[in-house]
């Protein structure tokens, strides 16, 4: 069937329009206006509304490589339905490498925001108002914070049949289902308003590879899912079944000192294993084994050589017996480019 016009921030696009749009936001302190720049690719035939975006903290740059390779694919030009891809929400954040907004307030927890509310509540309405509304489908791409490297995972709640769907065909390492109320995708409610996905991958302020081809693969894997794309060269799928849990731990230093991590993020591991050592900074003989509290996945690791007692070092999606990873996951040597050296 024919799609119909779609109207994004007061623009009219046609079927079988492309265009790069900017959405004015609030001013900072210096009257300098911001706009935050979005691409929108509106096909010919009806179909699925789907937003793709990323850089909701402003210290996250792997989703704006995957959102340039994404919009280059020639798949896209017979697209059925809308894309919508706003490769850096917090413009704010991204200028000075920060996570919040100039306000210090959290975007992702000022959702659905309001008109005359906050800096952030204002920002959240814009998105909200203009934007998520006439979505009907939402994959987020996130990443580690600083410091901590993640394994490419997908996040969905445990309620949303279709985002489960969505989920398994993204073909990540590991999939986590999560009742946390979590930015802007969630109603008031703490429910999916539409079905939407978390992809996370790869650490804040560095480019990493592996999470960067993935995460174009898997969109393009859910697009053709949802039968908005149609590949004629097959996209390479998974080898296996991700990984599926809903069971997420930290294991925390049992003391302050230098991190030896001895394992390898992806890998399974059971429980009562040696994982990695804390061992004295000055040159004692001094060493403690960090063992792993359960069987599973490690799915995220402390990047930093110093820690302290009590700090979070490595995650661990938890099975009750210890198996075979079910998607092979690559020797991975995280933070091989830094955008800041």
């Amino acid at each position: 069937m024919k799609n119909r016009p779609i109207t994004i921030c007061g623009v009219d696009i046609q079927p079988g329009e492309k265009l790069t749009l900017a959405m004015p936001t609030p001013e900072i302190y210096t009257c300098a206006p911001l706009h935050i720049p979005m691409h929108v690719i509106h096909g010919k035939k009806e179909g699925p509304r789907l937003l793709v975006c990323a850089t909701l903290y402003g210290d996250e740059v792997n989703g704006i490589d995957i959102v340039e390779r994404l919009l280059s694919l020639t798949s896209l030009k017979n697209l059925s339905g809308t894309l919508l891809c706003i490769p850096v929400m917090n413009v704010y954040g991204l200028i000075n490498h920060k996570r919040l907004l100039p306000d210090g307030r959290d975007l992702s927890e000022s959702f659905p925001g309001s008109e005359g509310g906050s800096f952030a509540a204002r920002l959240a309405h814009l998105f909200s108002s203009e934007i998520i509304d006439h979505m009907t489908h939402c994959i987020h791409i996130r990443s580690g914070s600083r410091h901590t490297y993640k394994l490419p995972q997908v996040y969905y709640h445990p309620d949303d049949a279709k985002a489960k769907n969505m989920s398994k065909a993204f073909g990540t390492p590991v999939m986590i289902t999560s009742e946390d109320k979590t930015g802007f995708f969630y109603s008031e409610m703490g429910k999916p308003k539409v079905p939407t996905i978390i992809y996370e991958g790869g650490e804040a302020l560095r480019s990493d590879e592996y999470a960067i081809k993935l995460g174009v693969r898997g969109i393009v894997k859910v697009m053709r899912e949802l039968g908005m794309v149609r590949i004629k060269s097959k996209v390479p799928e998974a080898l296996g079944t991700p990984f599926m849990t809903k069971n997420t731990l930290w294991i925390r230093s049992p003391l302050s000192g230098l991190f030896h991590f001895v394992k390898k993020v992806g890998k399974m591991t059971e429980a009562g294993e040696r994982i990695a050592t804390i061992t004295d900074p000055f040159g004692s003989a001094k060493r403690h084994d960090v063992m792993a509290s359960c069987s599973g996945m490690i799915t995220a690791i402390n990047t930093h050589p110093h820690v302290y007692e009590g700090q979070g070092i490595i995650a661990m999606a938890e099975v009750e017996d210890p198996q075979k990873p079910q998607i092979e996951v690559p020797d991975i040597e995280p933070n091989v480019i830094d955008h800041h050296s």
